[in-house]
């Protein structure tokens, strides 16, 4: 909620996708609620979820709606106009536990109902060497440290070593490895059509896009002509 340039971002997100957000709004992943306070003004129904019990402490100091629950698997109520996935959250599923969470997710969504991710291709970062061993990232609060470790193909995560500037914790985590063909297969499999794909260039001088927003929508609405 601190990072100015967490709210430009989303509030970017929100101006250029505007006709795709629903009048109700299921956030996955919320974190602090960034999401929520930016669409509150437009009279949006918004319920944020997520697995992390701090996040949510302070994301309810916004007085909206928020939900502990694992997105994977938990029951979440009531069916939603658009489901958002956004702050690459998906770098912590991979395939198999995205596949569990568009199997669980369902229940939330009807035939019309679109799904907004946002998501790094790692598969172009590696083609064009713009993903480093070392990545630093930059923080409210400090920068911290990412190392590549490993690079499981077997499962499809690259294993990192996140070290903060504080040195007062280490945390090793798995990226999972995504690309548009990999992700827009595994949607049409649960019936999801893509409409809308805008993509950027995350290095100078990249060739291929390595950043990308979707919007998809469930099969059973008037139109699903994809939207350059």
């Amino acid at each position: 909620m601190e990072s100015a340039d967490r709210r430009a971002g989303l509030k970017s997100f929100v101006n250029g996708h505007r006709r795709y957000i629903g009048r109700s709004v299921l956030d996955l992943g919320c974190g602090g609620g960034v999401l929520g306070t930016l669409l509150a003004p437009t009279g949006r129904e918004y319920l944020g979820v997520d697995a992390n019990p701090d996040m949510l402490r302070e994301a309810r100091k916004t007085g909206l709606r928020f939900l502990q629950a694992d997105v994977r698997r938990d029951r979440i109520p009531s069916r939603f106009e658009t489901i958002t996935l956004l702050g690459n959250a998906i770098a912590h599923f991979p395939i198999d536990e995205m596949d569990r969470l568009l199997t669980a997710r369902r229940a939330n969504a009807r035939p019309g109902s679109t799904f907004i991710v946002d998501y790094r291709d790692l598969v172009a970062m590696f083609w064009q060497d713009t993903w480093t061993r070392v990545k630093v990232t930059t923080h409210v609060r400090g920068t911290i440290t990412h190392r590549a470790r490993l690079v499981d193909l077997d499962r499809g995560t690259l294993d990192l070593r996140a070290r903060p500037s504080t040195r007062k914790w280490v945390l090793d985590w798995s990226h999972a490895i995504w690309s548009p063909f990999i992700f827009e297969a595994l949607m049409r499999g649960h019936g999801w059509l893509l409409v809308r794909r805008t993509s950027s260039r995350a290095a100078r001088g990249a060739k291929v896009p390595e950043y990308h927003i979707d919007v998809y929508r469930l099969e059973g609405s008037r139109s699903h002509r994809r939207e350059s």
